[in-house]
């Protein structure tokens, strides 16, 4: 994810939900993230993550110990019609459950809630407090990062969601045949 963090970008009364999606591990869970996990789902700037275990969605809300407390989105009903009068709040999960950071899916998506600039900041420090690192948030513009990336010659296209994208992130190709790492580095 590239973040522009330039004041003129990020003025007063400035509102953003930011959401960052991660892979944790090849099958499973990296257990090296549990503390770094830990500490973003404590503070006051994460709103939740969302993703689950194995062929199963859950919103993470928080943790207790070594477990980490959900809800389950899905809630399975009959066909209703919508314009009768139904009650909408049988359609959300009202108890939380609690499941092993072992079962918990590598892929998935952090959501933070930033309501002004020092917000954006703390993500930024806490982030990068983080050990291991789950993400980083680099100072500049999206045209700043693209240039490091083709000064340095480090990375020319990078693959992503089984796409390929070019310095401009721009689809350059399906790359959907691709098996293995979740970033192809091409010199």
């Amino acid at each position: 994810a590239v973040v522009s963090t330039q004041s003129g970008h990020y003025g007063r009364g400035t509102r953003t939900l930011l959401l960052v999606s991660v892979r944790m591990g090849a099958d499973e869970l990296n257990i090296t993230y549990k503390a770094s996990i830990q500490h973003f789902l404590s503070s006051h700037l994460c709103i939740g993550i969302m993703g689950g275990r194995k062929k199963h969605s859950l919103y993470f809300v928080g943790f207790q110990g070594s477990k980490l407390i959900h809800f389950d989105p899905h809630k399975c009903h009959p066909s209703i019609n919508v314009r009768d009068n139904f009650n909408v709040e049988t359609y959300v999960c009202q108890n939380p459950r609690k499941m092993s950071f072992s079962k918990m899916d590598p892929s998935c998506t952090f959501a933070f809630y930033l309501r002004t600039r020092k917000d954006l900041d703390d993500l930024i420090a806490l982030s990068n407090s983080m050990d291991p690192k789950i993400f980083e948030i680099l100072p500049g513009t999206k045209e700043e990062y693209l240039t490091f990336v083709e000064d340095t010659s480090r990375v020319r296209a990078f693959a992503h969601n089984e796409c390929m994208f070019d310095e401009t992130c721009d689809v350059v190709m399906d790359i959907g045949s691709l098996e293995g790492s979740d970033f192809e580095y091409l010199e």
